[in-house]
């Protein structure tokens, strides 16, 4: 349910990037922003045994038992309720680089120069504008959700700073105007009768239809206008008033739903004629594109007034009808269905960022030894610290905990914190142009700018290794009705959003910067290394490009309408708040991308005022993501308002955030134009294993990516290789090998070398050592009386060839093959040194092997991170992850490596032929070529 808010434009991909519907950018608008909530907490929804009476949601000839498939496929699991309850929260439709489409353009164009008698009476007789009540769509109804002390959950807030002098009566003359043509401008929300005896569930929709119904408001347009206006005089610092009022809105905004209207605007007048119009919706009414042509209409028609002409009478519009009346026409496919369905539980089991790291524990508990056991240490996994009680009424049914109400966490005692931030016209240009070469859209480099300042103020020192980002993008679902756009041009939400996961190092922001900006201290690139900026941003592309081909956009509208009329989704909203592993959290950033404000003059201006920039966001404290961003380009100058729930993210954090996505996006900007010798797979991003599970046991796809030279990928900082400085024990840290086994541990290398051979003797433990109250004696050769395994320590025999004419590649046999094993990376800790007495202290090695060699497909590829003591800091380990990355190791699998556990071990006493006996040669002598890259 947080991703029902999000919609926009300038994710709008070039006509040759997809095949998506048209519109003036090009395929698909995709940006988005936080959004809202339910309808009112305890309101129902149709059963599932009624739901599909509606063609426009279902057609007609919906099969009930393929019905029936389709929600066991979609909605059983309970992780998914969850998800969609924070998901469609954020869900909403934001500006489009387009107006309007030429429809809804021509009809605004020709209301503006002829008269309708209907308009011009209801402005001058004051009396109310009707039109045909309808019921709520399930996603406009989620957010009518109010809390119980009867504040929404979800406001959509949005500020215009307007510079030049605005007269009151000439501001509400205006307003009139776009009451008579907005129908949701007048709309008002009566609730559903319910049956409260037949209401046993909270949770599960077990009464009567519980659907509100929009109708009509009582009042007139004058009476509307005069209820929506208030004006206050700012005599001190304008930006800091319209920032509290920001956030106070977002916290607490009350509507009247009986009367209307479920909106109201601000006009904040500051010294030099330095205005703020701040607007607070029910965001079921509205999405920032419509927001974005109301501030359009209220500038462009105070300039016609100053000037002494008369508004051209206003035609009302066709009351909108809802996203699910529009998309759900065609039958349910429940393949397709179950399809998204499975798509997103496999997000939602992801163990993504949700939390900032401030808020846990600094220990970890033990990792269990699950066998081939796929999870790795995360920041997710070390305990939360926030003060928590024994859960109680309806919070018993979701968890066993729930956060102390009386702490500031608590989910109704949480506020919304707001900073704004711009990038300059010239930047923003050059930007543009490197998106171009980069083939991308300005918005997916916004993203991954996003992705980059989550990963910054997520995490502290005691993280490492990779971590998994989820972020929620919008889309303006304008383009995916069966005839374009049915709004025509009516303020309405009309927006969706899509999800996707991103594997990332922790502060990849401030890695990024540190790499191009050159510092002292900085991570050395390889010539074909670095942070993955523009390859996040392409990443994003493609998977939108797959969303949309799939038809996801009517599967995803299907689902929530299906979840909504079977789930109380806004009562599990306002209860997982409290929820102590989420906070209300499910996602990592939301992202709003509005595009650009394409209403009027380029440089915004309107007369004597001009518009000088927009800033929105949506509610974020009940429910939402760890961090928002919600993004506008007005006058060529792109507006980022960066959001957050406090005290999850304080302000300083979130200064941080938006500090790091402004850098991020400059240096992407400026940077020289840097040419790939290596094409690796687009999505490698957002799917490590190029979409096969982790117990697949062969290497995964890379795609058309080949295996480097050895000068394209070796570290500038190794130093000269000396051989006999690399010889002797070292541990294994990590590793991406498919020969591996993720249950094994205490993995050990010993070297020694006899001329230009060198021997390898590999040891493991399998499984790794026992450990009391992490896993069971049950696993093989278990010892009662010592308490430890028996028969687990395993050993094979690798063989190297020291090569002196290519110093650092040393020729390695093995399962019937020879390929290079090449030192990327050496380092001499003065730590290290003084405990073990050896001048190479860490190291970096990486093999790869294509079939048939240097024409093939990659068959294999091998990575280790290797100490000479069993256990570093975790600064240590972490910069082996920054390293391997700066030095192009990404695409190969250092994003995809398990860590090595080295608990508990009992390391052999010696690998010489006197303790082990002959060497044997593995795994066989008789495995040709072909059978040996097999096995």
């Amino acid at each position: 349910a947080q991703a029902i808010s999000a919609q926009g434009p300038d994710f709008c991909f070039a006509p040759t990037d997809l095949p998506g519907p048209p519109s003036r950018g090009g395929g698909c608008c995709a940006s988005m922003w936080p959004a809202a909530n339910t309808a009112t907490a305890g309101a129902s929804v149709p059963t599932g045994a009624t739901w599909t009476r509606r063609g426009r949601h279902v057609h007609p000839r919906a099969n009930p038992l393929r019905v029936g498939f389709a929600l066991l496929a979609a909605i059983a699991p309970a992780v998914l309720l969850r998800s969609w309850a924070s998901a469609w929260l954020q869900w909403t439709p934001l500006g489009t680089t387009a107006p309007n489409t030429p429809k809804a353009t021509a009809a605004l164009s020709n209301a503006a120069t002829r008269g309708s008698a209907s308009g011009l009476q209801a402005v001058a007789a004051d009396r109310s504008l009707d039109f045909d009540a309808r019921q709520v769509g399930s996603a406009e109804q989620l957010m009518l959700s109010r809390m119980p002390a009867g504040h929404l959950i979800t406001t959509h807030s949005y500020v215009a700073l307007v510079d030049g002098s605005i007269d009151e009566e000439r501001l509400r003359t205006a307003l009139r105007w776009s009451l008579v043509r907005h129908p949701m401008l007048r709309v008002c929300a009566d609730p559903p009768i319910e049956d409260l005896d037949a209401a046993t569930n909270p949770f599960i929709r077990t009464a009567s239809d519980g659907r509100w119904t929009w109708r009509p408001s009582p009042l007139s347009v004058a009476e509307l206008a005069d209820r929506a206006l208030s004006v206050a005089e700012v005599s001190d610092d304008l930006d800091m008033d319209w920032q509290r009022s920001f956030e106070a809105a977002l916290d607490a905004c009350r509507f009247d739903f009986d009367q209307g209207p479920l909106w109201r605007l601000k006009l904040m007048r500051g010294k030099d004629n330095k205005n703020a119009l701040h607007f607070s919706f029910v965001h079921s009414l509205d999405d920032q594109r419509s927001a974005n042509q109301f501030i359009h209409e209220l500038l462009s028609h105070m300039d016609v007034l100053e000037k002494g002409d008369a508004l051209a009478d206003a035609e009302p519009l066709p009351f909108p009808r809802s996203i699910e009346e529009v998309l759900l026409v065609k039958e349910l496919d429940p393949m397709k269905l179950a399809g998204y369905a499975a798509s997103q539980l496999a997000h939602g089991g992801s163990g993504n960022v949700k939390l900032p790291s401030s808020v846990r524990s600094e220990e970890r508990p033990p990792r269990k030894n699950w066998g081939l056991d796929p999870s790795q240490p995360n920041s997710q996994r070390r305990h939360i610290s926030v003060p928590t009680v024994d859960a109680d009424g309806d919070h018993k049914l979701l968890m066993e905990k729930q956060v102390d109400p009386s702490n500031e966490f608590a989910g109704p005692r949480r506020r919304n914190i707001m900073v704004p931030r711009e990038l300059d016209a010239a930047t923003l240009e050059a930007l543009r142009r490197a998106c171009r070469a980069n083939n991308v859209t300005v918005g997916m480099a916004i993203a991954a700018a996003s992705l980059f300042a989550a990963s910054d103020i997520s995490h502290d020192g005691h993280d490492f290794g990779y971590e998994v980002y989820r972020i929620l993008l919008g889309v303006d679902l304008r383009p995916f009705g069966p005839e374009g756009d049915w709004t025509n041009g009516s303020m309405a939400f009309a927006s969706g959003a899509l999800d996707f996961l991103v594997r990332m190092l922790p502060k990849s922001g401030e890695i990024f910067a540190a790499e191009q900006s050159g510092a002292i201290g900085a991570t050395p690139k390889s010539l074909i290394g670095g942070a993955p900026f523009w390859e996040v941003a392409r990443a994003a592309k493609e998977f939108t490009r797959q969303w949309i081909e799939k038809g996801y956009a009517v599967e995803s509208t299907r689902l929530f309408d299906i979840g909504t009329r079977l789930i109380q989704l806004e009562n599990i909203i306002a209860t997982s708040a409290d929820n102590p592993a989420t906070l209300g959290r499910e996602y990592t950033v939301t992202l709003s991308n509005a595009g650009i404000f394409a209403h009027g003059d380029p440089n915004g201006q309107y007369g004597s005022r001009r518009l000088r920039g927009i800033y929105f966001g949506i509610s974020q404290a009940v429910s939402g993501s760890l961090i928002a961003a919600s993004c506008l380009t007005v006058a060529g100058r792109l507006q980022i308002t960066a959001q957050a729930a406090a005290p999850i993210i304080g302000r300083p954090q979130l200064d941080s955030f938006a500090d790091s996505m402004l850098r991020s996006l400059t240096l992407a900007a400026l940077a020289a134009p840097w040419k790939n010798s290596v094409t690796p797979r687009l999505d490698y991003p957002t799917e490590v294993r190029g979409g096969l599970p982790w117990f697949y046991p062969l290497e995964t796809p890379k795609g058309a990516l080949t295996c480097p030279a050895y000068e394209e990928i070796k570290s500038p900082s190794l130093p000269p290789f000396e051989v006999d400085k690399y010889i002797g024990i070292w541990y294994e840290l990590a590793f991406h090998d498919i020969t591996q086994a993720n249950m094994c541990g205490c993995t050990r290398f010993n070297m020694t070398r006899d001329g230009n051979v060198i021997e390898d003797m590999f040891t493991v433990t399998c499984p790794w050592p026992w450990q009391a109250g992490v896993d069971g004696p049950w696993l093989p050769g278990y010892s009662e009386t010592t308490k430890k395994r028996k028969l687990n320590q395993w050993t094979c025999n690798m063989t190297m060839y020291y090569q002196p004419a290519r110093l650092g590649v040393m020729l390695e046999t093995g399962f019937g093959q020879e390929f290079d094993n090449m030192v990327l990376e050496i380092w001499k800790d003065p730590s290290i040194q003084a405990e073990t007495g050896y001048e190479y202290t860490r190291a970096i090695q990486f093999q790869c092997l294509q079939e048939p060699p240097k024409v093939g497909k990659i068959a294999f590829t091998g990575i280790n991170f290797l100490s000479r003591t069993p256990h570093v800091s975790r600064q240590m380990l972490q910069e082996m992850f920054v390293r391997a990355q700066a030095l192009g190791l990404e695409p190969y699998g250092s994003n995809d490596m398990h860590v090595v556990e080295h608990g508990g071990c009992d390391y052999p006493k010696s690998t010489d032929v006197s303790w082990m006996g002959e060497r044997p040669e593995w795994p066989c002598p008789i495995l040709d070529r072909e059978l040996g890259a097999q096995v």
